[in-house]
């Protein structure tokens, strides 16, 4: 609820301040910016449910085995490189 109503609020001020500057700007209340940032702000509150569905698969997805497969192979080679090297014993 909370990320509803701060996704919902951006839009809203940022709808305030495109009518208060134009009202105060050039004296016209109507400004297409405004009206736009208003419908956004709408759509936001109105179409949570739908925009949570859609960031959803993208957090179900964060842990890919493909990057956990890199990292075991990185992880590897640095501790290869840490080993001390094999003394070779002569033969004399």
């Amino acid at each position: 609820m909370i990320g509803k109503l701060i996704a919902t609020a951006i839009p809203l001020l940022l709808a305030f301040y495109a009518f208060w500057d134009d009202a105060l700007g050039t004296g016209y209340l109507i400004n297409p910016f405004g009206i736009i940032f208003l419908l956004l702000a709408a759509v936001t509150w109105f179409k949570w449910e739908a925009i949570r569905e859609a960031f959803r698969p993208a957090k179900d997805e964060s842990n890919i085995p493909t990057i956990d497969a890199i990292a075991g192979q990185i992880g590897g080679m640095f501790s290869q490189r840490q080993r001390p090297p094999r003394r070779r014993s002569s033969s004399n």
